[in-house]
């Protein structure tokens, strides 16, 4: 029996996808210490199909992941879930004009560099509605 996906505006999930696993489980270690329920994938493949089985309010991708980075997983999430309130967040070891402006175009709500400031993260958290 597949789980039903969790209701946005109630649910407090948070789904981390990087490839560096070190970098995504201690992302949501943090997470689950500050009273978050995490999903984790570790590519942008696992990361899009995560966000549409669960919409989960909050993603955080990573723009630089091999065969597909977190600017095409945002995309697909867009286009596949243009009525979702999900809030997507670029995350990137490098803060690129480039890559903000691809992050911009692609759709995303937010933009984090690595590495991430709880205080900061805890604030884009915050200002969604349910979590």
């Amino acid at each position: 029996m597949t789980p039903e996906p969790a209701d946005p505006a109630s649910s407090r999930t948070v789904l981390v996808v990087d490839d560096h696993r070190d970098t995504a489980d201690g992302l949501c270690e943090v997470l689950q210490q500050l009273g978050f329920d995490t999903l984790v994938a570790y590519d942008g493949d696992d990361g899009v199909a995560v966000a549409l089985r669960e919409r989960p309010p909050f993603v955080i991708l990573d723009l630089h992941m091999p065969r597909m980075g977190g600017v095409v997983a945002c995309t697909r999430i867009r286009q596949q879930a243009a009525d979702s309130r999900m809030k997507l967040v670029a995350l990137t070891g490098s803060d690129q004009p480039t890559d903000r402006e691809a992050a911009e175009l692609a759709g995303f709500d937010h933009f984090l560099v690595k590495p991430v400031m709880v205080g900061a993260l805890l604030a884009l958290l915050q200002a969604v509605p349910g979590m």
